[in-house]
């Protein structure tokens, strides 16, 4: 098989992931501009070995029983970790300040930093990594709490204690926060650390947790906080991605 067809066929596959679920052979040559003829024998030869199949009820293409196992293996075997550490990487070197990658724990309601990225200034806000933190405050922990279901949401302030009007007040936050898909908040998780945090998903399209940056308050510039959310929100984006997340 040359490296044409296997470009091709990686395009299909891609077509089926990233794309819609159910293609007709002649919508999906068209979209891959691809002649019908190449594009059904390569969909015929992805049904023979199971990784498409073809529906009665549609008369389109499927992922098939073998390409679901095969995802399914893979997704339970993903270190999320060494997904997202290039993009802190490359996040920290341009916005040139410290970076932190933070899980959700449901089962604890709380997220946990679990990778980062230290800046080259001297100045810098450490936070813990590997700590059960609250989910209810700072970007880190509101870009998360914004995409969890109203109960999930209740569940937080019923542990954390809150009060009736601290919950209106931070469930106005989430509304923001959703809309424009990212947060910033100052000397909530960190006295004098200003951080802006995006949220991360995952082949589900359920939240899992979120990507940080931690600037001094005092070195924040406003001038450049378009390009920092701009950013952020991109490698957020990336990271899920790569485990699956589609945007609707």
């Amino acid at each position: 098989m040359n490296s044409n067809v296997i470009s091709k066929t990686f395009s299909i596959l891609r077509a089926f992931t990233d794309i819609q679920n159910e293609w007709g052979v002649n919508e999906l040559s068209r979209y891959l501009k691809m002649p019908v003829s190449s594009t059904h024998r390569m969909i015929s030869m992805l049904k023979d070995e199971h990784i498409l199949e073809y529906s009665e009820l549609t008369n389109k293409y499927r992922v098939g029983s073998d390409f679901i196992r095969m995802a399914s293996i893979v997704s339970t075997n993903v270190d999320v970790k060494r997904v997202a550490r290039p993009q802190l990487e490359s996040l920290a070197s341009e916005l040139r300040h410290s970076v932190y990658f933070g899980l959700y724990y449901p089962q604890h309601t709380k997220l946990s930093f679990v990778d980062s990225v230290k800046s080259s200034f001297a100045l810098q806000y450490v936070l813990e990594i590997g700590v059960l933190q609250p989910v209810h405050i700072a970007a880190s922990g509101k870009t998360i709490l914004a995409y969890l279901s109203d109960s999930e949401i209740e569940d937080v302030f019923d542990k954390e204690g809150e009060s009736q009007d601290k919950r209106n007040e931070i469930k106005e936050e989430l509304k923001k926060i959703k809309s424009q898909g990212y947060a910033i908040t100052a000397n909530e998780r960190k006295e004098g650390a200003l951080s802006i945090g995006a949220p991360i998903f995952d082949a589900g399209s359920k939240v899992i947790g979120s990507i940080i940056c931690v600037i001094p308050i005092g070195d924040y510039q406003k001038e450049l906080e378009g390009s920092y959310i701009e950013k952020i929100k991109e490698a957020a984006l990336n990271i899920s991605y790569k485990l699956g997340y589609r945007k609707v």
